[in-house]
């Protein structure tokens, strides 16, 4: 069955493609993994036996925390010399320290530009589109993959990375770029800016806007499609995986097509790990089905979703997922650098033991986290870490800066005008009125 078919074959052929490709995954892990090996071999469970969806539900899920656990190769199925890429991610809250690897060979890594050349296509961009690629991407190393899958279709690409949004609109309008690809958070710099400058949209020759790699919120979108006057599309992947690549949205913006041939999707309650049934919001688990350096087997992405298997109007028959929905930890994003209140708190009661309470107010504009504060409270009025008042709120917003990669303000106030209501592990979302 050709990759570039799979979204029109039937839901049994999908099933059965699927089924033959996890028993490859599965023998892979078995012998190659020892994580997994002695997983299997605790239930009496052999690669053979898992002939089903239901089969493979026997198997324990695999965490982001297990990952972490085995750094740097523990999870490796192929030795480093067949590796040519590695994928390093900055420790979490929730990874004690440990940096996630993920090593991908040769074919791991034209699968990956595969699958964006895929969602290319599926929007309908060709060898004659100029694709203007606007990530940071220090920030954003997948978006790499935009780049290579660009050329490989032989489209002309503008990679304009990190340069300012008068110097982007210009070059949307020199080059002739009809397709921007770039993050929530700049496109809607983008648009105020072309709005502040009094620019005729019409005046650029985008045919569409692709977005990445945090959710596409509807009101960013409207917001978007409103300037620019043009189509908003959404991607999504999994750092662990791929990221793009694991699914995006085709013109019918009615969900995000998954790549069925490449990873196995179920829907799970958080809670207790049940299947949820079609249609329903749940956690989103993928097992990858032909990744040959990091095969990764029920792994739990911390991503809430709705998964639904009926066609698409747009003919295709590959199941697609929502917009994600929210997360099942509390990260939350601001200008697109990942973070956790847990992860704040720790660092917070690790510079000042007498801390009360905290809050963390994330300001947001059309559903995208912007600027954040922090508002401290402390009962005790004297012994302030680094000296004096103002000097303690130097310290705590220069650690703040060096440990999450972004400023903050921080406010000293009494207990009892920290926000009470509203909260998500103490974190509070005000809306900033839209320009």
């Amino acid at each position: 069955m050709a990759q570039a078919t799979i979204g029109y074959r039937s839901r049994e052929e999908i099933r059965q493609l699927q089924m033959e490709q996890l028993q490859v995954t599965l023998n892979r892990a078995y012998f190659n993994v020892d994580f997994y090996r002695r997983r299997m071999d605790a239930l009496q469970l052999l690669p053979e036996d898992v002939a089903s969806v239901d089969a493979l539900a026997r198997f324990p899920f695999t965490t982001r925390q297990d990952l972490a656990a085995h750094y740097p190769y523990g999870l490796f199925a192929e030795p480093l010399k067949s590796i040519v890429r590695l994928k390093i991610s900055n420790p979490t809250w929730l990874d004690q320290d440990r940096p996630i690897v993920v090593g991908f060979t040769r074919h791991d890594v034209g699968m990956w530009q595969s699958l964006m050349v895929r969602l290319y296509e599926q929007l309908g961009i060709r060898e004659r589109d100029i694709v203007q690629v606007a990530f940071n991407f220090s920030l954003f190393p997948g978006a790499f993959t935009f780049n290579h899958a660009a050329e490989q279709l032989g489209a002309t690409l503008a990679p304009s990375a990190t340069i300012s949004a008068t110097l982007q609109l210009q070059i949307m309008q020199d080059f002739r770029s009809t397709v921007l690809a770039t993050t929530a958070a700049f496109a809607l710099h983008l648009a105020e800016t072309l709005e502040r400058q009094g620019l005729d949209p019409s005046s650029l020759h985008l045919r569409l806007i692709l977005l990445g790699p945090d959710p596409l919120v509807e009101s960013t979108r409207e917001r978007l499609q409103t300037v620019f006057q043009v189509p908003v599309y959404g991607l999504y992947g999994v750092n662990e995986m791929v990221e793009p690549g694991v699914a995006g949205e085709c013109p019918a913006q009615d969900g995000l097509h998954l790549a069925e041939d490449q990873f196995l999707a179920e829907l799970v309650r958080p809670a207790t790990g049940e299947p949820v049934p079609d249609g329903h919001e749940g956690e989103l688990v993928l097992t990858t089905l032909t990744a040959e350096a990091y095969p990764l087997i029920r792994y739990r992405t911390g991503d809430i979703t709705v998964l639904r298997e009926a066609p698409c109007s747009c003919g295709r028959t590959s199941a697609r997922i929502a917009p994600i929905l929210r997360r099942t930890d509390h990260r939350l994003s601001i200008r697109g650098i990942p973070l956790y209140p847990e992860q704040v708190e720790a660092l917070l009661r690790g510079i000042d033991p007498l801390l009360d309470d905290f809050r963390l107010i994330v300001s947001t504009r059309y559903g995208i986290g912007e600027q954040l504060e922090l508002q401290l409270a402390r009962t005790a009025t004297h012994d302030f870490p680094g000296g004096s008042r103002p000097q303690y709120l130097d310290l705590v917003r220069s650690h703040i800066r060096r440990a999450l990669g972004l400023g903050a303000r921080i406010q000293l106030v009494a207990p009892e005008q920290l926000p009470q209501e509203g909260l998500t592990y103490k974190t509070v979302f005000t809306q900033v009125p839209r320009r």
